[in-house]
């Protein structure tokens, strides 16, 4: 399965969150959030400052999006939120 980033959607800090935009085949979007403590955590970010935690998310991207299609199929009602526990020590 192919999983990309929303080209029309750049990832943006809200909130103390890395909020974006995945598509899987080229067709369905789904809304996901990662938070700060996840980026500082597994990613690296150096603290909670939106370049840094971007940063984080654009090094950690293929991780993070493989994290994201795992989801796939889990119903939901909004944004998916991607936890520590998504994501392998």
């Amino acid at each position: 399965m192919t999983t990309e980033l929303a080209r029309e959607v750049r990832p943006a800090v809200l909130d103390g969150a890395v909020r974006f935009t995945a598509r899987f085949e080229g067709r369905k979007s789904q809304e996901f959030e990662i938070s700060a403590d996840v980026l500082r955590e597994h990613f690296g970010a150096s603290d909670a400052s939106a370049d840094a935690l971007l940063a984080a998310f654009h090094r950690g991207r293929h991780e993070i999006l493989s994290a994201a299609a795992e989801t796939l199929g889990t119903p939901t009602s909004g944004i998916v939120q991607l936890g520590t526990g998504d994501f392998r020590p």
